[in-house]
């Protein structure tokens, strides 16, 4: 198990910013989301799915921590309801005229990287929600869209 948490980690690049970080005040935060990957990581060699996990370029977890680092925790929560409810975390998702990961309307948003359709999707919620994803579940909560 310590060799898959230590891919994990690796595989994110967080070894070596930890130690680069060692006197930063970046550090802490920095060692913050190591232990969240570190925990998600323990997770998937505890069931068994290390293999999988290590056999994909573009996990999900990669993807979700993309989006953590550019909202606060509390927003990072509304975000992964929201995007856990609108695609299941799937760049590939198609319903209609909506694609990828935000569900947007532009067959264009499909065809981009996962990386990029949630910076697409964030330049979107924080153009019409303030840059809140917390406002635009609220949204999608009472509307069914956001």
């Amino acid at each position: 198990m310590r060799n898959c948490v230590t891919y994990a980690l690796d595989s994110h690049d967080m070894l070596p910013r930890l130690a680069s970080l060692k006197d930063s005040s970046l550090r802490r935060p920095a060692l913050a989301r190591a232990m969240f990957i570190a925990g998600i990581a323990i997770a998937l060699c505890l069931t068994g799915n290390a293999k999988a996990y290590s056999q994909k370029p573009l996990n999900v977890m990669n993807i979700k921590l993309h989006a953590y680092n550019k909202l606060s925790w509390e927003q990072f929560q509304c975000y992964n309801w929201l995007i856990h409810h609108e695609s299941r975390w799937s760049h590939t998702a198609r319903n209609g005229s909506h694609y990828g990961l935000g569900q947007m309307r532009s067959a264009w948003y499909g065809t981009l990287s996962p990386k990029k359709q949630i910076d697409a999707h964030l330049a979107y919620i924080q153009h019409r929600y303030k840059g809140r994803p917390c406002l635009a579940l609220a949204h999608w909560e009472r509307k069914g869209w956001h």
